[in-house]
């Protein structure tokens, strides 16, 4: 009879705890899934919900560099999100689908050879639909998410946050972007503005957006792509940080020109290179506070 009763309790306290927290039921392998539902390539999502989370925990969403190697990005964020409780969702943009510098850091804006890309199939169209399908799917709340990304990542989410001006994005990091776009009407995209498919108020809004630029002061080597090591990135600067120095100095003398205040933010981090493992904690400390 005692072996019932306990059989009993334990049934009542399963029932209640899955009850309670069916909205994390993948908090365990496979830790995500493949997300289809814009009219671009199918892009992997590898996602973290620390145990202590609720429907309105915070979300990050994480961009891979250059390597695309979505789960060591990925890891960097996990010891962090269960110390400070914050969601991490990390994309995977395969290069099958996003092969070469043109459809990955420039988002797909316009091809390799120059032609330019319907809006619905950037890469940078398909970031608030993932995020509005992740919440459907895990039955959460928050109505904005915050943004990292590193090397090919930092060029994505600043350029993002440029053709993007109205997505729901509390704060952002692009650090040690490959090469960058500077707000210049005269310079090509992805390196400036010419040709670029925006309207003038975007620049306005991009400026407004609370954006760090977070540099490894150690960050001096040579980029190895035929973009990011090619003649134009080589006059932003021989390395990624010069070359974000530049962007955050292009864009203050910008903003100062159009009377509009500037919300962004330049960290450098002594000791630190083209790291990504090292820029996370300074990058959460500006996401979610020290």
């Amino acid at each position: 009879m005692t072996q019932i009763k306990t059989i009993i309790v334990f049934f009542f306290i399963v029932c209640f705890e899955t009850k309670g927290q069916g909205f994390l039921d993948q908090i365990t392998p496979p830790w995500g899934y493949t997300f289809r539902d814009w009219k671009g390539p199918p892009i992997d999502v590898i996602v973290y919900i620390p145990h202590s989370a609720v429907e309105s925990t915070p979300i990050l969403m994480v961009v891979p560099g250059a390597s695309r190697d979505a789960q060591r990005f990925h890891a960097s964020w996990l010891d962090l999100a269960k110390k400070k409780t914050f969601i991490v969702i990390t994309i995977g943009a395969r290069k099958r689908y996003f092969p070469d510098e043109y459809s990955y850091n420039a988002g797909r804006v316009i091809s390799s050879d120059g032609y330019p890309m319907d809006e619905s199939q950037w890469l940078f169209s398909a970031i608030e639909p993932l995020f509005d399908d992740f919440k459907t799917k895990y039955r959460l709340t928050s109505k904005n998410f915050y943004l990292f990304g590193h090397s090919a990542g930092g060029g994505i989410v600043h350029r993002f946050l440029l053709f993007k001006p109205d997505a729901p994005v509390v704060k952002a990091v692009a650090a040690n972007p490959a090469f960058v776009t500077v707000p210049d009407l005269d310079i090509q995209y992805p390196f400036g503005l010419k040709n670029a498919p925006i309207e003038k108020k975007s620049i306005k809004k991009w400026f407004k957006k609370k954006l760090a630029i977070v540099l490894g002061e150690e960050d001096l080597g040579p980029r190895t792509k035929p973009l990011s090591n090619g003649a134009m990135a080589n006059v932003q600067g021989e390395n990624c940080y010069e070359r974000g120095n530049l962007l955050f100095s292009a864009v203050k003398q910008e903003s100062k020109k159009q009377k509009v205040d500037l919300m962004w933010s330049l960290i450098t981090v002594p000791g630190v290179g083209h790291d990504n493992f090292k820029i996370a904690p300074v990058a959460c400390n500006f996401l979610f506070g020290e």
